[in-house]
């Protein structure tokens, strides 16, 4: 008898589909059993390990008693059913094990960490890889959404491409963000139909507390963020036992082309951006042309949508790295300024398009391009418009920033210290939140904070350790009087400056050993100070402008040496032909001096 003769003899086809049968029924009341919350989900689980082991079982039985009439158990089949039960159960007990881990996880979850959301970018995973925009655009779409949610603190956008450049684990990502809970996802196409799958996880272990997949039709693809951002945050509802309220989100685009040629237009801008960074010319010019047609092409099919034209301006404003002169910059802005007001034209009260004007008139006022000309309107342009967005849009940490800069630059330290933090606090990763850190801290020493200029240095030189400023500013932390002086500590940072020093070395080093003198004066040794002071004296080829005279000027009068103070600083004055002398806290020890009073009324 053949083989398979004899397993038709034994009925075991008959046996395992009869099981096979059973065990679905019984699979499918479990199954809705656990859907109605009646038994928590590793019941289901358990029931289909059982149910995939126990075919082994049924070949087993079917085997040895699928023939006519009554069979013995054999000691073989005894020891394989036991074998099958045993690897069962231990299936079973690792699933509830599992399952006792993940409800202990779960409860031990903050849900005040929980409310720190960042969202990682979606991969494109389609066929072609040609969603890579539609992936972005989703992406920022519902960080956008989210950050409506006052009950949740979301990382931005930038945050999130941070840490998508680093290429790092979604637990390590939750690190750097510091954030309790992140979103990723893929987005796929099939068809005529985008389909997004989205994860909610625990930051610290990655953990998934919510996932779901979901299909739009392709020209649908501008509603996609915010009915993401609404099954999130009913998700994190859910985990947080409190009511969040989804806001309605930003416009949506008038129509799926439109919202492509714009998601498209924001990756090219920030390649250009990233080549910028690079010292990447052709790579610059490229993503800035690109991004150009793409959002000539959105204004073409969407003439009355704001976004386009206020993308447009930012990207004619960033051009202004590639200007070879006064003149083309000033063209530059006042394009910007076009295209902003054209966007005015649609929206009076958009906040991006304010921003963008008064960004542009302030850049023209900064860089003082047109000498002959009044550019007080300028400023006074700048100012309004750049209030005026922050007003209308609270949330605008750029605005912000540039506000901070603007205010600190026209003397006015106290507000553009709180811009700045405010800024930081709302977008820690800003692309200028070096700038707004360092503004932070410049803010804080001048106004003689030692704790608050200590707290932004040291913020400073954790987020951006090559940063030489960031080296420096612990040097002139040891100027105040608060500080104690170290040495040591300061000839450590002096060599620490020079290893990431780049620009301009001999007038950073020797303005470092200045900084370094101070210390040792204010540790009660004069002479070893002035060998040092004598040591960091530079040529006019290497300080042109005489600012390492102003510095040491400032730094004698912190130590109480006010002959030469004094004598420094008219030099100092008479290389300007006047110039001004502040109200700093550095000449409080000459503020009695006669003479210091005649350079401040002649300054």
């Amino acid at each position: 008898m053949t083989f398979w003769s004899e397993i038709k003899q034994r009925r075991i086809t008959q046996i395992v589909i009869t099981y096979l049968v059973g065990g679905w029924i019984v699979l499918g009341v479990f199954d809705q059993v656990v859907d109605r919350e009646v038994l928590p989900p590793v019941a289901y689980q358990v029931a289909l390990t059982l149910y995939l082991v126990g075919i082994a079982a049924a070949l087993i039985i079917g085997w040895y008693h699928g023939e006519k009439g009554a069979q013995e158990a054999t000691r073989t089949e005894i020891a394989m059913l036991s074998v099958v039960a045993l690897v069962g159960l231990g299936l079973s007990a690792l699933l509830v094990r599992g399952a006792i881990r993940t409800v202990s996880l779960e409860d031990a979850i903050n849900p005040e960490d929980l409310r720190r959301v960042a969202v990682l970018y979606l991969d494109d995973v389609s066929a072609q890889g040609s969603m890579g925009p539609v992936a972005d655009g989703i992406t920022e779409g519902l960080i956008a959404s989210l950050r409506q949610v006052s009950e949740l603190a979301v990382t931005s956008r930038n945050g999130s491409r941070e840490v998508r450049s680093l290429d790092v684990a979604p637990d390590s990502a939750a690190r750097i963000l510091e954030v309790g809970a992140l979103v990723d996802g893929t987005v796929d196409e099939v068809g005529d139909e985008l389909r997004v799958s989205i994860r909610l996880l625990e930051g610290t272990t990655g953990t998934p507390l919510f996932r779901e997949s979901y299909a739009w039709p392709r020209d649908q693809v501008a509603e996609v963020g915010t009915e993401l951002a609404t099954e999130v945050a009913e998700a994190l509802r859910e985990r947080l036992g409190v009511e969040i309220r989804l806001r309605e989100g930003q416009a949506e685009a008038p129509n799926a082309a439109a919202w492509l040629h714009v998601a498209r237009a924001e990756r090219f801008l920030a390649n250009a951006q990233s080549a910028a960074a690079a010292g990447d010319l052709n790579g610059v010019l490229e993503g800035f042309a690109s991004a150009e047609s793409e959002l000539d092409s959105a204004i073409e099919v969407a003439p009355d949508w704001t976004e386009p034209f206020i993308l447009r301006a930012q990207v004619e404003y960033e051009q202004f790295i590639l200007a070879q002169s006064a003149d083309e910059l000033i063209a530059m802005m006042q394009e910007s300024v076009d295209w902003t007001d054209r966007a005015l034209e649609i929206d009076a009260a958009s906040a991006g398009a304010l921003e963008w004007r008064g960004t542009a008139a302030y850049r023209r006022w900064l860089t003082q391009a047109e000498p002959e000309a009044d550019l007080t309107p300028l400023l006074n342009q700048a100012t309004a418009d750049l209030e005026q967005a922050i007003t209308l849009d609270q949330s605008r940490a750029s605005v912000r920033s540039t506000l901070s800069h603007l205010y600190m630059t026209t003397g006015d330290v106290t507000d553009g210290i709180i811009q700045a933090q405010r800024a930081y606090e709302q977008d820690a990763f800003l692309a200028a939140a070096d700038g707004v850190l360092w503004r932070l801290y410049t803010g804080s020493y001048d106004r003689g904070d030692h704790s608050s200029a200590s707290e932004w240095c040291e913020e400073g030189h954790e987020r951006f350790p090559t940063s030489f400023r960031f080296v420096l500013c612990q040097q002139w932390l040891m100027t105040m009087p608060e500080a104690e002086p170290d040495i040591d500590r300061a000839w450590e940072i002096h060599e620490e400056g020079m290893a990431v020093l780049v620009e301009r070395p001999e007038f950073f080093e020797a303005q470092s050993r200045l900084l370094v003198a101070a210390t040792i004066g204010r540790a009660g040794l004069p002479d070893s100070a002035q060998a040092v002071f004598e040591s960091a004296q530079v040529s006019a080829d290497v300080d042109p402008d005489r600012e390492l005279w102003a510095t040491e000027a400032a730094l004698r009068s912190v130590l109480g040496d006010t002959e030469r103070a004094l004598r420094l600083l008219e030099r100092y004055m008479l290389s300007q032909q006047g110039g001004v002398v502040d109200d700093h806290w550095w000449w409080d020890n000459l503020r009695g001096e006669p003479e210091f009073q005649r350079l401040r009324d002649a300054g």
